[in-house]
Order: structure tokens, then C-alpha cells, then sequence
């Protein structure tokens, strides 16, 4: 006894173990007294507590009535044929929700007596949910294909949004649908298309958004969806005009979907039904999508209408112009011309595309549109050229080239569009006329003449474009005799007006020179006025005559007589530099052959820095090339003998002449008792220029290093003269000469001169 009871324990585990994996209730019906007993989660699945006392009866009470006569015959064809049973259904528990279960189940029998059906119960709630969700979604995808297909052969965008209306108003079953583009600035929705029961209807209509609710316009700028389940019970609509609104259009529910682009209200897609409806996320979602397919299709479609209109247009124009039409792809390979490119080449029209505009125009113009094509292909820009292109008869004819790139909406570059006009006729025409132009233009310009006739009866000067230019006045200008002399210069006027009134007396020409500011930026020129005065044929006096712009003439004599002026000067400088070297030179030197040497070297280091002076028309010389002129034959890269470093500086004649003279003396030293009298010396110059109180102030050092071992002269010559007293007293420089063993150490610090002292190295 002990072990069955012990079996039946493990057994009744087994089983519950069994119930709860596979989420199982098992039941247990006593068919004499219909009372019902089950396991601790049949009474929780039917929403009932576990100490309820449950009947059969009870339990047919909470089967929905829709499936209550399916479950009888189940069960009742089960006892009849002796066969268990298996059915799904709804049960309605008492808190209000519906389950779905499957219930299976079995008689048990006492000879031909069924007494008891015992049976398991599962919530298949959650499963079955999901197979609908997945029917749906199937349906809802299976509705868009064919939306698809269907939008994607129409052409016609009242047609598309009448296509759609009507395909979701008959997948959502409501009453109305339809899709409108928003006029935004008036607050309503213009339908070309809406769906009603099945009828399309009510073309061209209008709606006020805000009639329908008063923040419909806001909460769909904002792409917010409009719901109304009952507009009876929206605390929205409680004003009557709004109620009324709904009344007309016979809607008890409404779902409207806004459409937004650049964040600007563009359309609505909206439905309504008659009675009230709770509208789903799936509806939302599904109209969301609608509308956006609806939108791009209408769109494309307009796109599709306005491009073969344009297409129409453009073939139309291009047919008609008197000029080579053209398209070229990103490849500059011809993909459309108009019927003149075919009779023009002489190729037919297959021939014609392609590169065979290449092949037309002159090698010559076509090695320039090579080049000139570069950054044309690679950045997509404008062209515009002028090139040669053969005719079907071997004859080239000048073109105007014109072409525009191509882009589509989204930015993406498709090529270049443009014309090809014949100028041919106006370009030989424009070349005579130019060679003319060029050679009266050079006339005028060489001789800066324009010429100029007096009306005795308005008392104007009528002026020439060139006689106007030379005034500074605008071409064509007429002006009066008191305004021209308004002009003259003070000291000019009584002259010219005394020789100009001589000649009008006397009938004789005039020719008069006097300066004049012009009108247009009062700069002060010379001008040469020739004039003469004759009889009209009804007897008046015509007073005619040239100008003539002298300014360059006048100020090349002034410029000329300047020179002059400065070569005496310089000249008269120069005699006393080489008269003082002549005395200096002689009064240091102990032979003959020593002042020879001196006075050579001297005069040839004053000669380099002339040379240097007169290429700059004697103004300034750079402080480099008076150090690269007296160093350079000693340079030598290989060993770094000569080194100088330093900024540009720009030296005035008279410091560049003692300065000249210095350097050459401390080459010359170098070179005969320093460091570049032996094989390994070096000599290192560097300078700078600071900030001055009132001039730059140079900072020079002459280092040698390498030579043989100095010590300091016993007696001072032209170069210790020149170096230490010329310097300091001539350009105020403070100059220090030091002799260590190792090598000589000059330095001079000095204002650069602004104004020229008269240099005298005797001072």
C-alpha cells in the first residue's frame, strides 16, 4: 500500500511537471453533479480565485457566444463516438478580457455510461495574437506591393491620388479617404481626388482644417496625426461649429496624416468613418506610409510631365534656332543635336554624337580647347570660347562656343548644354574693323590728339571722345568756353587767352602751349591747342582745331634738365673723392710703386660702387653687393672662406661710397697681411638693421679667423683713416677695430643716412 501510494506521488509530480512546461491546466468534469475541479492554474487562466466553486454551467457562461455552440458539438460528437476532442475558443473572464485557449479533453465511461471528461486547458492568447499580427503584416505588405505595382504605371498624378483614396479606403474599411496638397498661407487642403464608399467623388474640393478642429493647422505643422475616435466624445470638438463640420461630411472618426517636407506642411492623407473607431498603430503606421509613397509618386509623376513638357519645349527651340544645339554627357561625348550639327558636318544622325565635334574643329583651336577644357571637365564650370569648326565642304566657320553644366535637383552633374553660333561673317568684319581701329587708335595714342569744333550758336566746344578723354570728360562731352577757361592755370591764362584772341581778330591759326587741370580727377597736364577760324557757307564763323596731351614731352624736358643738373653735381663730388684719395694715397705711401698699387685699388673700388650707383640711376646701392663685389673673387664654397650674413639693406650714394671704400680697404688688408693671405683663413662678415629714434640704425662686423697672428699697426694708414676717422665723422658711425692674435675684429654701428654728406676723406 505504502509503495502505491509512494508510485502515485511520483506519478502526480510527474504529471505536474509535465502541465507546467508545456503551460497546461488540467480540468477534471463530473458529468452527475457538473461540478468542475482542476489544477491551481485552471481557475488563475480563467481569471477566477482558487477557492471559487466552479460548474460546468459557470464555465459556459463565460464562453463568448460566438463560440458556444461550436465547443457543444465538439464535445457532444466526442462522447458520442467515444473519441476525444480538441478545440480552440474565447472565453471571457470576469475582469473583461478575452483569451483565447485550446482545450482537449476525453469521456471516461462505466460500461456505455460516460461519468466523468477529464481534459488539459492552455492560454494560446499570445500565440494566437501573433499569428494575427503576422496575417496583418502580411496583408498590410501584400497591400503595398500591389500599391505599388498599381502607382507605378500611372502617369497621370490625379490619378495616383485617386489610386490610393480609393486602395487604403477599401484595406482600412472606412467610409471615406483621400489625399490633398495643403495651401498653407489660406488653411485649407486642395483634394483633386476622394474616395466615398467606393465612388470616387467630389472633384476639385476644398476643406478649412481649422474647421474641423481649431489646432488641426498647428499639431499637423508640427507632423503630428490628427486621431478622432468620437467626435461626439472629444473634448476638442466641443463647440458646435466643429460638431457641425463633422455632421456635413457624415464622420463620426477621423485619421489625418500630415506630409512634411523641408519642415514645411506639404499634404494630408485623411479618412473618416460614419461610426466610431479606435484607430491602431498599424492604421498610423500604414497611412504614414501611404502618404510618403503617395507624395513621391505624385511628385515623380510631375517631374515625368514637366521634363517631357520641357524636353518638348527645348526640341522645339533647338529645331528652330539658327545655331548648332547640343548636349554633351560628364565624358564631353555629344548625346543630343539638333537637325543643323547633321546638315552642317554632312554626318548622319548616328554619326553625329559622340566625339565627332572633335573631329570639326581646327587642330589649331582644338590644341587650345584642350587645355582650356581641363578644369572645365574636372569642375564642372561654364564655357565659353571661340573655335573653327569644318563644314560638310572642307570650309571652317568661326563659332561662338557656349555651354552650361547640367545638374539634377539632388546636386548630381549629367553634363553640359549649349549653342554653337556661326560668326564667321561678323568676325572677318570685326577684324577689318579692328586692324582700322588699331591703326587710327595707334595714331591717336602716339600722338595724344583729339580734335574739337566751336557752335557759335549754342557757344559749346564740342569735343571729340579723345579730346573729351584728355579733358577728363566722358566721351562726346560738350563744354563752354567759361568752363574750359575755368580750368586753365593762373599763370597760363592771360597768355593763352591773349594768343587765341589775337588769332580769332587777325583770322590766322593759333598754336598755344599751357597747362589745364581736368575735369574728372583735377591732375594737372600740359596741353597744345591748335586752333583756326573760318567762314561758314551761310556766313558764320566755325572755329575748329586739335588738342594734344604734352604732359609726357613736358616732363621728359623737366626730367632731362633735372640729370643735368644732378651729373654736375655728382661729377663735381666724384673729382673731389679722387682728389682726396690722390692726397691721402701719396701721403702714406713710401714708393712710387706703393701709391701706384694704393691709388689703383682705390680708384677701381670707387669705380665698383659707381657702377653699382648708376644701375639704379645713382640712388642707392644694396649693402650685399658691395660685400659680394670686393669678396667674391675670394669665395671659395668648398672651404666656407668668405661667409656673410644679413638683411637686405638699401644704402643712399653717400653712404654707399665710404662704406664701398671701407670694405674694400679691409679686403685688401685681408688679402695681403690677414686671413686671406694663407691657405684655411676665413673671413665672416654679418650685419642687421634696428629700430632707430628717427633712422634704422646697422650694426657690421668684420671678423677674421684662420690667418696669421696679428698685433696692432705701428702707424695708421688710408685704410685705418678711412675705416676709423672717414666713417665716424662722414656718416657718424661708431667704429671699433680690435687685432687679437687670432685675427682682425672690425665693427661699426651707424645711422643709414637720410640726407647726402659730402664725403672728404681728409676730414
Amino acid at each position: 500500500m505504502h509503495e502505491t501510494e509512494t508510485a502515485y506521488r511520483v506519478a502526480s509530480g510527474k504529471l505536474q511537471m509535465a502541465l507546467e512546461i508545456g503551460k497546461l491546466s488540467a480540468w477534471d468534469r463530473n458529468l452527475e453533479t457538473n461540478v468542475m475541479v482542476g489544477t491551481a492554474t485552471f481557475k488563475a487562466s480563467l481569471g477566477l480565485p482558487s477557492d471559487a466553486e466552479l460548474t460546468y454551467d459557470r464555465l459556459e457562461n463565460m464562453f463568448h457566444p460566438a463560440d458556444l455552440e461550436r465547443v457543444r458539438q465538439a464535445i457532444s460528437f466526442g462522447l458520442r463516438t467515444r473519441t476525444p476532442f480538441n478545440i480552440d475558443h474565447r472565453i471571457i473572464r470576469p475582469d473583461g478580457r478575452i483569451i483565447r485557449v485550446q482545450v482537449q479533453g476525453g469521456a471516461v465511461f462505466e460500461g456505455d455510461k460516460p461519468i466523468r471528461i477529464l481534459g488539459v486547458v492552455q492560454d494560446i492568447t499570445e500565440r494566437e495574437k501573433i499569428k494575427e499580427e503576422i496575417h496583418l503584416a502580411q496583408k498590410r505588405q501584400e497591400f503595398l506591393l500591389q500599391l505599388n505595382d498599381q502607382l507605378r504605371s500611372l502617369a497621370d498624378p490625379d490619378a495616383i491620388m485617386e489610386a490610393t483614396a480609393q486602395s487604403l479606403g477599401r484595406f482600412l474599411k472606412v467610409d471615406c479617404a483621400g489625399y490633398g496638397e495643403v495651401d498653407d498661407t489660406r488653411g485649407i487642403i486642395l483634394v483633386e481626388r476622394e474616395w466615398s464608399k467606393g465612388v470616387i467623388g467630389n472633384e476639385g474640393r476644398a476643406y478649412r482644417l481649422y474647421d474641423f478642429l481649431p489646432t488641426m493647422m498647428a499639431e499637423l505643422r508640427q507632423g503630428r496625426p490628427i486621431y478622432v475616435e468620437d467626435i461626439r466624445n472629444d473634448p476638442r470638438a466641443d463647440k458646435p461649429e466643429v460638431q457641425a463640420a463633422y455632421s456635413t461630411i457624415n464622420a463620426r472618426s477621423a485619421l489625418a496624416v500630415p506630409l512634411l517636407k523641408d519642415e514645411k506642411l506639404t499634404a494630408i492623407l485623411y479618412m473618416h468613418s460614419a461610426e466610431p473607431r479606435v484607430w491602431s498603430t498599424d492604421d498610423l503606421a500604414l497611412a504614414e506610409d501611404v502618404a510618403e509613397r503617395t507624395w513621391t509618386a505624385v511628385e515623380k509623376a510631375r517631374a515625368e510631365i514637366g521634363l517631357r513638357e520641357t524636353d518638348a519645349r527645348f526640341r522645339l527651340i533647338a529645331e528652330s534656332l539658327p545655331a548648332l544645339v547640343w548636349i554633351l554627357n560628364p565624358r564631353t561625348e555629344l548625346i543630343y543635336t539638333n537637325e543643323r550639327w547633321v546638315t552642317y558636318s554632312g554626318l548622319s544622325p548616328e554619326e553625329a554624337l559622340g566625339h565627332s565635334w572633335m573631329t570639326a574643329i581646327h587642330p589649331d583651336d582644338m590644341a587650345r580647347m584642350q587645355d582650356e577644357l581641363v578644369p572645365v571637365v574636372t569642375q564642372h564650370t561654364p564655357y565659353t570660347t571661340e573655335a573653327r569648326y569644318r563644314s560638310h565642304e572642307g570650309v571652317y566657320r568661326w563659332h561662338l562656343i557656349q555651354g552650361a553644366p547640367i545638374h539634377t535637383p539632388s546636386g548630381e552633374f549629367k553634363g553640359w548644354v549649349g549653342t554653337s553660333v556661326d560668326i564667321h561673317d561678323l568676325k572677318v568684319t570685326q577684324d577689318a574693323l579692328r586692324k582700322s581701329e588699331e591703326q587710327l587708335r595707334l595714331a591717336l595714342q602716339s600722338a595724344k590728339m583729339g580734335d574739337w569744333i566751336y557752335d557759335s550758336a549754342t557757344q559749346l566746344i564740342n569735343l571729340s571722345d579723345r579730346a573729351a578723354e584728355i579733358l577728363g570728360l566722358p566721351g562726346g562731352a560738350s563744354i563752354t568756353g567759361e568752363q574750359l577757361q575755368s580750368r586753365v592755370h593762373p599763370a597760363d591764362l592771360t597768355r593763352t587767352s591773349h594768343v587765341k584772341q589775337n588769332a580769332k581778330a587777325a583770322r590766322i591759326p593759333y598754336n598755344v602751349q599751357y597747362r589745364i587741370r581736368r575735369f574728372n580727377d583735377d591732375a594737372l597736364v600740359w596741353i597744345a591747342s591748335q586752333g583756326n577760324t573760318s567762314h561758314a557757307q551761310d556766313g558764320t564763323l566755325v572755329t575748329s582745331g586739335i588738342v594734344q596731351d604734352i604732359t609726357e614731352s613736358k616732363q621728359v624736358e623737366e626730367r632731362q634738365q633735372l640729370l643735368i643738373r644732378e651729373l654736375h653735381h655728382r661729377v663735381k663730388n666724384t673729382l673731389a673723392t679722387v682728389q682726396a684719395i690722390v692726397g691721402s694715397t701719396a701721403r702714406t705711401a713710401s714708393s712710387i710703386d706703393e701709391f701706384y698699387q694704393g691709388f689703383v685699388g682705390r680708384i677701381v673700388s670707387l669705380a665698383r660702387t659707381h657702377n653699382l650707383l648708376t644701375e639704379d640711376l645713382w640712388q642707392k646701392a644694396a649693402l650685399e653687393d658691395l660685400i659680394q663685389t670686393e669678396l667674391g673673387p675670394y669665395a671659395d664654397e668648398a672651404r666656407n672662406r668668405i661667409v656673410f650674413d644679413g638683411p637686405h639693406v638699401e644704402l643712399p650714394s653717400e653712404a654707399a661710397v665710404p662704406i664701398g671704400m671701407a670694405i674694400h680697404e679691409l679686403t685688401t688688408n685681408a688679402a695681403k697681411h690677414g686671413a686671406l693671405s694663407t691657405f684655411g683663413g676665413q673671413v665672416e662678415v654679418r650685419w642687421r638693421v634696428e629700430p632707430g629714434e628717427e633712422r634704422p640704425i646697422l650694426h657690421f662686423a668684420w671678423t677674421e679667423h684662420g690667418g696669421p697672428r696679428v698685433s696692432a699697426p705701428t702707424r695708421q694708414g688710408f685704410g685705418s683713416r678711412l675705416l676709423q676717422r672717414v666713417l665716424a665723422t662722414q656718416l657718424q658711425a661708431d667704429v671699433s677695430m680690435d687685432f687679437p692674435e687670432e685675427g682682425l675684429r672690425f665693427t661699426m654701428t651707424l645711422p643709414i643716412p637720410g640726407a647726402p654728406p659730402l664725403f672728404n676723406p681728409d676730414q
